[in-house]
């Protein structure tokens, strides 16, 4: 006979672990959004966070990719509700900022319980050292509430990863469905994805392809067809932001100007920003693929397909890093059984402990060490200066071309009042009458504000371009209308 009362209690506590991760990981990382404010990329600010804002407020800055439709509006869309709910319960405080981060930090959050509960048919140590792990770890904690499309898309991949590994018994068909469907919304976030999408698909698919493949399709069908409409709804053409996107970077090379890395950049970018523990990681992270395979097979398709991509970023190969550290987890289970088979429980019940700690340790002194250090105050001056700068400024905001795009934009100042980007090539056009604010890096054209009567009012890091520091200048009186400096104006100009 069953004892109902156990299940009932092991299913209860397995329930209120995912609840405490899921709350865990939403309040770090959304903890870390508004503690320690930073711009990792202008993407998570002028083609997410500004065009939400436009939408809401009336106003902001309009970047090429929205002028030619090379970028969706499904990321920027989502984010125009928890904005206007900000705004509306809390209006002239910064509510509307944290309720758009929210939404990502929830998102992202997801991540820790799902592989809690994916590794529980593994066992309990299984379970609590993914969890814990993907809930600690730094990167993870710092892209969480970042409104970058990687990091939507992560997040559905890595759920539908885990729901087309090998399943114990047969697949049900709403496995499959909802599988389909997490892999076409990481589709619909990201399309760079689709080579790894396709092999966790096929990887699903391999035992039962007639039965598994038209309701895979089904599921993945829905988020696709939503992008799809999104994109007729405001470019008049159905994925139209694929087709611009891919044709502007990579047939036009328009990427390029951003700058080009060889093939094996992201190898190094994983050496310097993991140190010493790559190779302790990797070696996990085989031992648990020797369990299941395709998490850590998935990855490596996502770091080998974007290897391929002249311009990289570190921020592209974000959606490999929780399922990398999953198949860690596993393989450091794996040594715990190992031990605890051969050496009785104490060890089985204490080593999990070390490695828990171990881990925290790991994670904390990466995140304090260079080159990762310096990220978590990125483009920190740039938010905080621009919010000021929309309290203070009467009739102009004026930055210093070279940096500009590591700023809040309108999203921070959340006023309507003409901002001036000032291009060395255009010094010509300057007009300090046009502007009673002025944001520059520090060290840098000091006499021209000084004898335009600026007054400076301090510095605050920045470390974004190269620059340490961005100083902020005020003066007394009006403004006359100068619209030739205008940002709109000047991003036209250039191509921004």
């Amino acid at each position: 006979m069953v004892d109902t009362t156990a299940v009932d209690t092991d299913w209860s506590r397995h329930w209120i672990t995912l609840t405490v991760l899921l709350l865990a990981a939403f309040a770090s990382r959304l903890a870390t959004a508004i503690w320690l404010p930073s711009i990792h990329h202008p993407d998570e600010i002028y083609q997410a966070l500004e065009q939400a804002h436009r939408v809401v407020f009336g106003y902001g800055l309009v970047p090429w990719e929205f002028r030619d439709g090379a970028r969706s509006w499904l990321l920027a869309g989502a984010l125009t509700v928890p904005m206007w709910v900000g705004e509306q319960l809390a209006p002239g405080t910064p509510a509307y900022q944290y309720f758009a981060r929210a939404l990502i930090a929830a998102v992202s959050a997801s991540i820790p319980a799902v592989g809690y509960w994916w590794c529980r048919r593994f066992g309990r140590t299984h379970a609590v050292l993914a969890g814990v792990s993907l809930l600690i770890w730094f990167e993870l904690i710092y892209y969480g509430s970042r409104t970058l499309s990687e990091i939507v898309a992560g997040a559905f991949l890595f759920a539908g990863v885990l729901l087309c590994s090998d399943p114990r018994g047969p697949l049900s068909a709403r496995r499959v469905l909802v599988a389909g469907f997490l892999l076409g919304a990481a589709f619909a976030f990201r399309f760079h994805l689709a080579p790894a999408i396709a092999v966790a698909a096929f990887w699903m698919a391999r035992s039962d392809p007639r039965r598994t493949w038209p309701l895979l399709l089904a599921g993945g069908a829905v988020p696709v067809a939503v992008l799809g409409i999104v994109d007729w709804l405001t470019w008049s053409v159905p994925f139209n932001s694929i087709i611009n996107n891919f044709h502007a970077n990579i047939v036009e090379g328009r990427s390029h100007i951003y700058g080009t890395s060889p093939w094996h950049w992201y190898a190094g970018q994983f050496v310097a920003r993991w140190g010493a523990a790559a190779p302790v990681l990797v070696a996990l992270a085989v031992l648990g693929a020797r369990k299941q395979p395709l998490p850590l097979l998935v990855a490596l398709v996502i770091v080998v397909s974007h290897s391929a991509i002249a311009h990289k970023e570190y921020r592209f190969l974000y959606p490999a890093i929780p399922l990398f550290l999953v198949s860690a987890a596993l393989g450091a289970a794996r040594i715990c059984r190992f031990v605890a088979e051969r050496h009785g429980r104490p060890w089985g019940a204490v080593l999990p402990v070390l490695i828990l700690v171990t881990w925290s340790g790991i994670s904390l002194a990466l995140a304090l060490a260079a080159p990762n250090r310096i990220e978590w105050s990125r483009g920190q001056a740039g938010l905080e200066l621009m919010s000021r700068a929309g309290q203070d400024a009467r009739c102009g905001i004026a930055l210093l071309g070279a940096g500009w795009d590591m700023t809040g934009g309108y999203f921070s100042i959340h006023r309507d009042i003409p901002l001036h980007l000032l291009y060395e090539a255009n010094r010509a056009d300057w007009d300090p009458a046009s502007f009673d604010v002025w944001i520059a890096p520090e060290g840098w054209l000091e006499r021209m504000p000084l004898a335009a009567g600026f007054q400076p009012r301090g510095c605050q890091a920045q470390n974004a371009h190269g620059f340490e520091s961005l100083c902020y200048w005020q003066r007394p009186g009006g403004c006359s209308e100068h619209p030739v400096t205008e940002a709109d104006r000047v991003m036209r100009q250039y191509g921004f």
